[in-house]
C-alpha cells in the first residue's frame, strides 16, 4: 500500500517517522510525482533489477548457443585444481574432491 502527501506536507510527515514501512507518493503541481521509499527497500530494489539484468543476459546467452557443457567445464576445474566431481544428472552434482 502506499500513501499520498502534498509537497509540503514531507518535512513533517517524515520529521514523525522513525522509518518508513510503505512508499509514500509526494504530489506535484503540475510535475512528475515523487515516491519515497526506505533505503532497505531501495536496495532490495537496486538487488533485483542486477539480479533480472543479469538472468536476461544469461537467456541470451543461451539463446544465442554462448554456453559450455557442464562436462567441459568439470574437466576444466579438475585439470587445473586436480578436483573431480561425479555429475548426478543435468542439473545436480556432488560436492567435489581432491584427488
Amino acid at each position: 500500500m502506499q500513501r499520498v502527501i502534498k509537497l509540503k506536507e514531507i518535512e513533517e510527515e517524515l520529521n514523525n517517522q522513525d522509518e518508513i514501512n510503505e512508499p509514500i507518493v509526494v504530489k506535484r503541481d503540475n510535475k512528475s510525482d515523487v515516491v519515497i521509499v526506505s533505503m532497505k527497500e531501495y536496495k532490495e530494489k537496486l538487488l533485483e533489477l542486477d539480479i533480472i539484468k543479469h538472468l536476461q543476459k544469461s537467456e541470451e546467452d543461451i539463446e544465442k548457443g554462448r554456453t559450455i557443457p557442464a562436462n567441459k567445464v568439470f574437466e576444466e576445474l579438475r585439470d587445473e585444481y586436480g578436483y573431480w566431481c561425479k555429475v548426478r544428472s543435468r542439473i545436480y552434482w556432488r560436492m567435489c574432491s581432491r584427488d
